[in-house]
C-alpha cells in the first residue's frame, strides 16, 4: 500500500527528531566521557588533592623571609645576617572541641587567663561577641597566644583543663639583629591591615613588611608559603598529617650598609634628635644610615601584643618612625654656601667673578632700602667680627657670611635658584626606600602668590647663607656635594645591592650604580671649591674637631641653621656634610652627612657626629697621610659655629 504524503512527512519528520537526539545523546556521552578522562586521568592528582583538602584539614605552612646581610657578604653560613629568623610556639584554641559555641569558648578564655596569670584585658577584643562568633565561624585558626616562653609551654602541657583544648604551633618569628640602630632602613613586619588585605596578595596570617626594605621589597623576602593536610579525631588530637608542598624561603638580600659604620653613626646621635648618612662617592651605595629617635624592630614585629601596642604609641607620639635623612627638610644653612659659590663661578660671564677676588668683610652687610621712610637692612656676620678681605676658600674655611651677602647680592636669586634646582634640591633621590620627600626651591612667582609681594634682595640675601624660604632633606644636600666630589657626575643613591637564592645562594639581581645627573663643571671650579673645603676640616670651623692624626684628612662645611626661635643658641640646627680621605683617589673617598637638630652649631654636634663615621670607615693606619704641623688632638674643644640671619 502506498504511503500517504501526509504519512511520508510524518515519517520525515520522526526520523529528524529520532536522528537530533540520538546525537544529542552520543554527543552528550562524548561528553561525559571526555570530561570523565580530564578529571580522572588528566587532573586526576589534582582533583585528588582538592578532594583531600575538602574532607580534611588544610593547614598553611608560612615560609621564612629571607635573611638580610651587610655588603661584608660572603655565604649564609659563614655570614652574620642583618635580619634572620627563628621558630618560636604558637598557641591555637581548638574551638571545634567547645562545639563552636561562642560562650563555651569565652568562659576557656577566662580559664586560660587565670591559669596563665593573663591579665583578661589582652582578649578585651576578642571577647566582644560579634568579633567571636565571627572569628569562630571563619574557622581560621584562633590564635591565644603567639610566641610564648618556655614556661608558659611547660603549665599549659601540665594543665589537663588547658592542654586538651589547644595545641602548640610553630611559627617563624623575625630577629633584627641591630635592632633599632638600624631599623629605619629595615623597616619591620606585622599582621596585614584591611587596606593590605583588599590591596594586595597577602593573606590573613602572612606578616607583611612595614617601613623600610621589609616593605618595599616585601614580595621578594616573603617566599612562597607550603601546605599540609592533618586528620583530627573527635578530640582534636592530629591522627594523619602529610605535607603536601613544602614552604619555599624568601629571597635574601645584601645590603650596601657597612655594620661598624652603621653601629658608630647610630652611637653618635646618642640624646640627640638627628640623622648620620654616609654614602660612596662614586656609586651611590649607603654604607650607613641612622636616624634618631627610633624604635626597636624586634619588639613591632614580635608577639606581645600589649608591648607591641605601648611601643608604638610611645614611637608615634616621639616622632620616631620618621626617617630623618630622607623624609624630613630644613634650611641648608651654611652648608648652602658651596653651591653660592658654585653658581656664582659657573655664571662668572654675569658678574665677572674670580674665586681669587677679595670682599672685604666689616663685620655686617648693609643692604640700602629703596623704599622712602624705610631704614637700610643690616645683615651680620655670624660672630659679628671684622674678617678682613677674603677669597672664596678663605670665606668657606671661616664660614664668613658677610662674603657669601655680597657675592648671593652681586649675582641676583635666579642663579642660586637654577642650580638649585639643577643639583636636584627640590627632587626625589630615588632612593630604594619608602617615603622620601623632596627639598623646597622658592620662586618670584611662589612668593608672589604666596605672600602677595614681590621678590625682594633682602629674600637673595638670605638665600646666599641657606636661610629664608628654601629648605632641603640631608640626603638631597649630600647628592650635591657628591657632585662636588665627582665633578658634577651624581649617583642614585641605594641600599640594597643584591637579591640572592636561598636554595643555592645564586645571584638573581645586582644593583649597578646609575648616573641621576651629570653637570659639566668647570675644574677651575671644582678645584677652588675643594680648597675651600679642605681649609674647613685643617683650620676653620671644623678643625677642632676634625684635624688630628687619628683620623684622615677631610674636607667639609659646617652649617648652622636658625630656627624660629630665634635667640638663644640652642635653638639652632646643626649641619656637617663632608668627604674622605682627602687625598686619596675619589674611588675610595665617602661622604658623610650630618643634621642634628637643635645642635647648637655644626662644629659643636653634626661634625662630631661625621667624624665617629669616618673613624670607623677608616681606622688608624687605613689611610694616606700628608705631614700636617697644625693637626690638633680629639680632646680639644671644638669652636661653636653660629650663623647671622
Amino acid at each position: 500500500m502506498s504511503q500517504s504524503a501526509s504519512e511520508f512527512r510524518l515519517e520525515a519528520s520522526f526520523r529528524k527528531r529520532l536522528y537530533f537526539f540520538t546525537g544529542m545523546i552520543v554527543f552528550t556521552l562524548t561528553a561525559y566521557i571526555l570530561q570523565l578522562f580530564n578529571l580522572q586521568i588528566v587532573q586526576g592528582s589534582e582533583n585528588s588533592l582538592k578532594a583531600e583538602r575538602f574532607v580534611r584539614r588544610s593547614e598553611s605552612i608560612p615560609a621564612d623571609r629571607g635573611n638580610i646581610f651587610d655588603r661584608n657578604f660572603l655565604t649564609p653560613e659563614t655570614s652574620q645576617p642583618l635580619v634572620s629568623n627563628s621558630a618560636s610556639l604558637d598557641v591555637i584554641l581548638n574551638t571545634s572541641l567547645l562545639k563552636n559555641d561562642a560562650k563555651k569558648v569565652k568562659e576557656f578564655i577566662y580559664k586560660f587567663c587565670e591559669a596563665l596569670s593573663i591579665p583578661i584585658v589582652y582578649y578585651e577584643k576578642e571577647l566582644q561577641e560579634s568579633r567571636l562568633i565571627k572569628k569562630i565561624r571563619s574557622r581560621e585558626p584562633f590564635v591565644l597566644l603567639e610566641g610564648i616562653s618556655r614556661e608558659q609551654q611547660e603549665r599549659i602541657l601540665v594543665l589537663d583543663n588547658i592542654n586538651r583544648y589547644v595545641y602548640l604551633v610553630s611559627s617563624p618569628a623575625r630577629v633584627y639583629h641591630m635592632g633599632p640602630a638600624l631599623s629605619h632602613v629595615t623597616g619591620y613586619v606585622g599582621k596585614p591591615t584591611t587596606s593590605d588585605l583588599q590591596e594586595k596578595e597577602i593573606k590573613t596570617y602572612q606578616l607583611i613588611g612595614k617601613g623600610g626594605i621589609e616593605s618595599l621589597y616585601d614580595t621578594t623576602l616573603r617566599g612562597q608559603d607550603g601546605f599540609r593536610i592533618q586528620k583530627r579525631n573527635t578530640e582534636g588530637n592530629i591522627e594523619e598529617e602529610r605535607v603536601i608542598e613544602h614552604s619555599v624561603p624568601g629571597n635574601n638580600l645584601i645590603l650596601t650598609i657597612d655594620r661598624d659604620m652603621q653601629i658608630a653613626a647610630y652611637k653618635a646621635l646618642k640624646g640627640v634628635r638627628g640623622t648620620v648618612l654616609a654614602i660612596k662617592a662614586t656609586t651611590g651605595e649607603v654604607l650607613a644610615m641612622a636616624s634618631n629617635p627610633a624604635y626597636d624592630p624586634n619588639i613591632l614585629s614580635g608577639k606581645n601584643k600589649l608591648e607591641r601596642s605601648n611601643h608604638f604609641t610611645r614611637v608615634t607620639n616621639n616622632g620616631g618612625f620618621l626617617n630623618l635623612a630622607i623624609q624630613s627638610r630644613f634650611p641648608p644653612a651654611s652648608t648652602f654656601k658651596t653651591l653660592v659659590g658654585l653658581a656664582a663661578m659657573e655664571s662668572e660671564h654675569k658678574i665677572n667673578y674670580d674665586p681669587k677676588q677679595t670682599f672685604s668683610c666689616p663685620a655686617s652687610f648693609t643692604l640700602k632700602s629703596t623704599f622712602k621712610g624705610v631704614p637700610d637692612q643690616v645683615f651680620y656676620n655670624w660672630d659679628k667680627k671684622n674678617h678682613g678681605e677674603l677669597n672664596l676658600a678663605q670665606a668657606l674655611e671661616k664660614s664668613n657670611s658677610v662674603y657669601f651677602y655680597q657675592l648671593g647680592y652681586k649675582l641676583g636669586a635666579e642663579p642660586i635658584l637654577a642650580y638649585s634646582r639643577l643639583f636636584g634640591l627640590d627632587k626625589k633621590t630615588g632612593i630604594d626606600l619608602p617615603g622620601e620627600a623632596t627639598g623646597f626651591i622658592p620662586s618670584s612667582d611662589w612668593k608672589k602668590r604666596t605672600y602677595g609681594n614681590k621678590w625682594f634682595d633682602g629674600d637673595t640675601v638670605n638665600l646666599s647663607i641657606g636661610q629664608g624660604f628654601i629648605s632641603v632633606t640631608p640626603i638631597e644636600m649630600a647628592l650635591f656635594y657628591m657632585a662636588v666630589v665627582n665633578n658634577g657626575k651624581i649617583y642614585k643613591p641605594y641600599v640594597v645591592s643584591e637579591i640572592r637564592s636561598p636554595l643555592d645562594n645564586s645571584l638573581i639581581q645586582k644593583t649597578e650604580p646609575t648616573i641621576l645627573r651629570d653637570i659639566p663643571l668647570k675644574k677651575s671650579t671644582v678645584e677652588a671649591l675643594k680648597e675651600g673645603l679642605y681649609l674647613v676640616g685643617y683650620s676653620g670651623t671644623a678643625s677642632g674637631v676634625l684635624n688630628s692624626p687619628n683620623l684622615p684628612e677631610i674636607a667639609g662645611k659646617t652649617g648652622t641653621a636658625q630656627t624660629r626661635r630665634r635667640g638663644a643658641s640652642s635653638s639652632n640646627h646643626a649641619w656637617f656634610i663632608g668627604y674622605a680621605p682627602v687625598n686619596a683617589p675619589v674611588e675610595k673617598q665617602i661622604l658623610v652627612a650630618a643634621f642634628v637638630e637643635y645642635g647648637v652649631g655644626g662644629a659643636a654636634s653634626a661634625a662630631p657626629a661625621a667624624r665617629e663615621v669616618f673613624k670607623a670607615a677608616f681606622p688608624p693606619g687605613s689611610f694616606p697621610r700628608t705631614d700636617r704641623s697644625r693637626a690638633k688632638t680629639m680632646e680639644e674643644e671644638a669652636p661653636v659655629e653660629q650663623e647671622a640671619f
